[in-house]
């Protein structure tokens, strides 16, 4: 053990610790390689070596006394563990490696005084007893210096240490400690991996080009996703996406590289092709190219950002698109509106029975607005359209319906549930329905277009049973709005027949859109 603070006849020096003021004795002429080295000099000479498995110092083997002598006048940490028991011996430049187990440490065993990475460090000095040195950088050893396990890293080299005679007696250690360095480089390497993972997470596209050839470095899942997951890293923007070319891109990025200005693009077109071959694909994109500047202030690249704004724009336009259908809308119907009132009060005719006329009429035509309502305007179902424009006119299942579920447009079901309803007034007024045996027999079917000419729906409206019926004398509005909506508006055909079991229409229109459901769709009363 160490005797701290006896002092020998003779001058003596006073050392100044991080615990508390010692005085050592000086060094004797035998222990002359103990003069130099600080606070572990002055210790090892006070220290009774006797109780030791080294012995007294002047037994020493010389070279043992020359690595001691030299590891205590260098300020790099080292220490040496010699003989048999590897008895432990380090320098002042290694005491804050060796914390709290400074200064009863010195010239205990290796293995006891570093119990608790033993099984690390332990085969490496078994190595450097063969004669093989062992170098290792940042090597992670879990130690407990300061009273508790603290994660630590050591570079350091083990080599042997030779006696007198050329034997290896003892295992020398250069080591410096790398804790704070790969604790930084950790956090670093985490930190550029979180912001990796933000890039490549990053809803809106990015990419990175280098070079005047604009070569791929890196991409994140948006930009793949946008162009259609190709393999982009390592080839310049015209190898790497050859549908890019006529539209402008290119040359875009060689002007931000030559010129230094950052472009800004709003809802700018581009057609892509992700796969080789297969149709090109419109998109609607959001972006900048910014270019990026070394040190120098040289231009070596081009940062890529930007969003797909594609549904967007598409609901722009469909907005667009909406508003101008919605406009061209409101003037139909009140030109329409315009129509029913022109005739409903026509000259002549009875205040309150154009008044009865008129409210009728809008009410069809708002019977039909809700119905292409509740689709959106997409177009709607005929079957809807024929029972909604019957409804009023229920006669006891005196109106026989039958016909495939045929889909029409928004115009052609306004149209035709107009018609239905002048042909059904008509009919109670003057036709079939206007009697108690009379009926009326209302069915339809679909036939295809000659070449790529749209399918064409025919649409029969048969009275039976009621009074006989002539050619009128004039056309009403009913054959008027035949005639201008489904046969000129609709490019359809309509023909009456003033037969004299009752009247008989023939409608036959193309349709704008799919059948839809071919089952059959039926009712005996409408």
């Amino acid at each position: 053990m160490p005797k701290h603070g006896r002092r020998r006849a003779g001058s003596s020096e006073t050392h100044h610790t991080g615990r508390q003021t010692m005085d050592f004795p000086d060094a004797s002429p035998l222990h002359s390689f103990f003069r130099d080295g600080g606070e572990l000099a002055a210790r090892m000479r006070a220290y009774d070596w006797s109780k030791t498995p080294l012995g007294p110092p002047d037994t020493w083997p010389s070279s043992l006394r020359t690595i001691v002598g030299l590891m205590l006048t260098s300020k790099f940490p080292m220490f040496v563990a010699w003989g048999a028991e590897l008895t432990f011996l380090y320098n002042d430049a290694y005491v804050p490696i060796f914390g709290a187990k400074h200064p009863d440490g010195l010239a205990r065993p290796f293995h006891e005084v570093w119990a608790e990475i033993w099984d690390d460090v332990g085969p490496l000095a078994r190595k450097a007893l063969k004669g093989e040195s062992v170098f290792l950088e940042d090597l992670p050893l879990l130690m407990r210096r300061k009273g508790f396990d603290e994660q630590t890293y050591f570079t350091f080299s083990y080599g042997p240490a030779h006696d007198d005679a050329g034997k290896v007696a003892g295992v020398f250690c250069a080591c410096t400690e790398t804790t704070g360095e790969v604790l930084a480089r950790n956090a670093l390497r985490r930190e550029k991996d979180h912001l990796t993972e933000l890039f490549r997470q990053a809803p809106g596209f990015m990419c990175v080009v280098r070079g005047p050839e604009h070569v791929f470095e890196v991409t994140n899942d948006a930009y793949l996703q946008v162009v259609g997951y190709r393999d982009l890293i390592g080839k310049n923007v015209r190898e790497a996406l050859p549908d890019l070319e006529g539209q402008g891109f290119y040359e875009l990025l060689d002007r931000v590289y030559e010129t230094g200005e950052a472009f800004v693009g709003r809802q700018i077109p581009i057609a892509l092709q992700p796969s080789p071959g297969g149709p090109k694909q419109q998109a609607y994109l959001d972006f900048v190219y910014q270019p990026i500047r070394d040190g120098n202030g040289t231009i070596t690249g081009i940062f890529v950002e930007g969003l797909d704004v594609t549904d967007r724009a598409r609901a722009q336009l469909r907005q667009k698109l909406l508003i101008n259908e919605l406009n061209h809308r409101v003037k139909n119907t009140l030109a329409t509106v315009q129509a029913i009132a022109s005739q409903s009060f026509r000259p002549g005719e009875d205040p309150q029975r154009a008044r009865q006329l008129f409210t009728s009429r809008l009410l069809a035509l708002a019977n039909a607005h809700n119905i292409l309502s509740r689709e959106g305007w997409d177009g709607a179902d005929l079957p809807d359209i024929v029972a909604e424009a019957l409804r009023p006119f229920d006669h006891e299942n005196r109106i026989h319906v039958e016909g495939p579920r045929v889909r029409l447009t928004a115009k052609a079901a306004l149209s035709l549930a107009l018609a239905l309803h002048e042909l059904a007034t008509n009919a109670v007024k003057y036709g079939a329905l206007s009697t108690d045996a009379g009926t009326v027999d209302i069915a339809w079917f679909t036939a295809p277009g000659e070449a790529d000419a749209p399918d064409r729906l025919s649409f029969v409206w048969e009275e039976k049973g009621g009074p006989a019926v002539a050619t009128p004398a004039r056309r009403g509005f009913g054959s008027r709005l035949l005639e201008r909506s489904l046969a000129a508006e609709m490019s359809g055909t309509v023909s009456l027949a003033f037969k004299p079991t009752g009247l008989r229409c023939e409608i036959e229109v193309p349709l704008e859109e799919p059948t839809g459901d071919p089952h059959a769709w039926s009712s005996e009363s409408a």
